[in-house]
């Protein structure tokens, strides 16, 4: 059997302990990777990040199926990243910054005068019928 074919086999192999290492490492490698977080989140998410790798990889049988499929999600976290990358610089060289709008004064009537405040205390009797919810 090929390599990819073996790794097929260990991907289908995936229970859910590895799934939630998988999920903690997808959503702690952007954080510890970014700038969203302050020095010492960035500490956290990448000590997360690691702990997760390692433990998917301990976890698969054999391990370093999971240590290519770590390899193999890395790659295409960065392929996703160029080309988002990309078709951005392609955006701006294709379509350059308009120059910016100038507000254009409108002619709008002025607001009606708001009518005086009730006093406090007044109520407005309803009329009653004889049917829930109509008026």
């Amino acid at each position: 059997m090929s390599v990819i074919g073996e790794i097929r086999v260990s991907l289908d192999a995936i229970g859910y302990e590895q799934q939630a290492l998988l999920f903690g490492f997808l959503a702690s490698y952007p954080l510890a990777i970014g700038g969203l977080l302050g020095e010492r989140g960035r500490r956290i998410a990448r000590a997360m990040a690691a702990v997760s790798i390692l433990g998917f990889a301990a976890m698969t049988d054999p391990w370093f199926h999971g240590v290519l499929l770590m390899v193999m999600l890395l790659a295409g976290m960065g392929l996703f990243i160029a080309a988002v990358y990309g078709m951005d610089l392609l955006q701006r060289s294709v379509m350059p910054l308009q120059p910016a709008l100038q507000p254009v004064e409108a002619e709008e009537p002025p607001l009606p005068a708001a009518e005086a405040a009730r006093a406090r205390g007044s109520r407005r009797k309803l009329p009653l019928t004889g049917h829930a919810g109509t008026t």
